[in-house]
């Protein structure tokens, strides 16, 4: 993680002489508000302001100056907006005003042009509740072929609403269960529910629980197919399924920890922790250790992706065509796969997986070899059996404020109840969500 926060600020250093940093990270959490004043727009509208998450800072700013190179006659302004970790500061307290300053914007039908976000800044805590307000451009009016680009259609249509597609992914994750083939020889789970496949799984390879098992603690309802709340018929559905899953991760004993290197090991390829996937299997890769990825199943005899890093276009927005031709660039085989990296020095894009199908391979064969010559071979096979995996996609969604809300209410609070009523009471507190 100190690596990876390392890499984030040579970002904040590399392109500080044309950022303007605003905004902050609100809690996940709905609370009733007073309805806040218009906040007056000061940016300076005679270029494209791009509002872009910190963590990925370090790469969308060379991306954007690689592009405007390319394409001179569009002039870009970057706006960050910062990673808040919740502290008690003043200058986190700055940084909430002004998000709260943006999001009062946004919903004027004001603020930056495009926006490229991640799950680690909640500007947009629910991008599907976002979308039904009228204030993002549906991107199929600017951006022709989306249906015939090689990327991952299914993932694609999370950002879909009624037709219209208002948002638009750029990378994603999957969680599943890494294990060595001596470990599972021709053994394959068989349960399409996520807490019976996890229960198979440890019961088989003879462990009690996983390392870094804690991870899936903050993303319980992103491993299901469905979501939690239903925007047609403005219903808040917590299935029995979910509960289960959410009942077995209070129960079993916290195992965790972060860089643990153990397998069998629960893993997310596309996270942006240092436990992620990729780490874990380039490690057994250069140690010759040949392991298996075991995706959790959505309980409908697939898998499902979460989408972590999305872009979106203000509807009214004057740079709609210019935000078109930025938005193909970043879809791109060159910008999504390892030639945009060589470029930049092996800056990576982002630790998502791309949805560029024809950039998956080159990407983590990359990401698994570390570069390393001697490695090429094997990892140009292991990431070509982890494509293969994506393609078992079935359904795709954004998450993250369903997943936050579970976590929230079940892991983060001291109250003594049990996860049935602690839910119950999710569902008291959601019961104005549709309305706001």
């Amino acid at each position: 993680m100190k690596r990876k926060l390392a890499l984030i600020m040579a970002g904040l250093l590399c392109v500080a002489s044309f950022v303007s940093c605003q905004s902050s990270n609100p809690s996940f959490k709905n609370e009733k508000e007073k309805t806040p004043k218009v906040v007056e727009d000061t940016r300076d509208h005679s270029k494209m302001i791009i509002a872009i998450s910190e963590q990925q800072k370090d790469f969308y700013g060379m991306v954007i100056s690689k592009y405007c190179k390319l394409y001179p006659e569009t002039e870009i302004d970057i706006e960050v907006i910062p990673y808040d970790d919740n502290t008690p500061t003043e200058k986190t307290e700055k940084n909430k005003k002004a998000m709260k300053d943006m999001q009062v914007q946004i919903m004027a039908g004001k603020g930056p042009d495009v926006f490229l976000l991640d799950e680690n800044n909640p500007v947009l805590p629910d991008m599907i509740k976002s979308s039904y307000n009228g204030v993002f451009l549906d991107l199929n009016t600017v951006m022709d072929g989306l249906k015939d680009m090689p990327l991952n259609q299914t993932v694609l249509k999370a950002g879909e609403v009624d037709g219209k597609q208002y948002f638009l992914p750029l990378g994603y994750m999957l969680t599943g269960i890494a294990a060595t083939e001596d470990m599972l020889g021709d053994w394959r789970p068989s349960f399409d529910q996520p807490d019976k496949f996890l229960e198979e799984v440890a019961s088989h390879t003879g462990v009690k629980g996983f390392p870094t098992e804690f991870l899936l603690k903050e993303y319980i309802p992103g491993l299901f197919g469905k979501p939690v709340l239903n925007y047609e018929k403005k219903s808040i559905t917590f299935s029995k399924e979910l509960q289960n899953l959410t009942e077995l991760l209070a129960e079993r004993q916290e195992l965790s920890f972060e860089d643990a290197p153990e397998l069998p090991n629960v893993i997310q390829l596309g996270h942006y922790t240092s436990s992620s996937g990729e780490e874990l299997l380039g490690r057994q890769l250069s140690s010759a250790i040949d392991t298996t990825f075991l995706p959790f199943p959505n309980g409908e005899k697939g898998i499902n992706a979460q989408v972590n890093v999305f872009a979106a276009v203000r509807a009214n927005s004057l740079y709609a065509s210019q935000a078109a031709e930025f938005l193909a660039f970043l879809l791109s085989d060159e910008m999504q796969g390892s030639t945009g990296w060589e470029d930049f020095g092996n800056v990576k894009m982002f630790t998502a997986i791309p949805i560029n199908n024809n950039a998956f391979v080159p990407v983590y064969q990359y990401r698994l070899a570390y570069g390393l010559e001697e490695y090429q071979e094997e990892a140009a096979k292991k990431a070509e059996e982890l494509f293969q995996i994506t393609q078992q996609i079935t359904t795709a969604r954004f998450c993250q404020y369903e997943n936050s809300l579970i976590f929230d209410e079940i892991f983060m609070t001291s109250e003594n109840s049990s996860v049935e009523k602690k839910l119950d009471n999710l569902k008291n507190e959601l019961r104005f969500y549709f309305d706001e």
